[in-house]
């Protein structure tokens, strides 16, 4: 089973709703309080790494100290300057970011979330749900 790590806050809705369903669902994970605990910078690369576009995907353009900051002086940043930024200021990452070494979600999505269970149980579950249709 794949390893799965959730970057979360204490005070995010959305990092508790993604943990109790990573639970319902019987899904060991890696919980990382990146409040308390400050975001490694191997971490910090994986991620980067399993995004699209970049730090753009993981900052909180909502948060107070992004609005401190701006985008122009973020964008500037070196990988190890963005590092000491966020371990300075956690607010700046988006919570959750849900990822394993292949796959990344920022934010809970009940939809996307699924795509971290294995596929072998997925494809169980859906057999299941044609066998209790066509029964009907």
């Amino acid at each position: 089973m794949e390893k799965i790590t959730v970057l979360w806050g204490p005070s995010c809705g959305s990092a508790r709703r993604a943990c109790q369903w990573l639970d319902e669902h019987n899904l060991a994970y890696n919980k990382v309080n990146v409040v308390s605990q400050a975001i490694s910078l191997d971490t910090l690369k994986k991620v980067l790494s399993l995004t699209e576009y970049g730090a753009d995907e993981i900052i909180s353009e909502r948060s107070k100290m992004f609005k401190k900051f701006g985008r122009k002086y973020i964008d500037s940043l070196t990988i190890t300057e963005l590092h000491r930024l966020l371990v300075n200021y956690p607010s700046l990452i988006k919570k959750p970011i849900i990822f394993t070494h292949n796959k990344l979600q920022v934010g809970f999505n009940e939809d996307e979330i699924r795509s971290f269970i294995p596929r072998e149980t997925r494809r169980v579950t859906f057999a299941q749900m044609l066998e209790v249709l066509h029964d009907a």
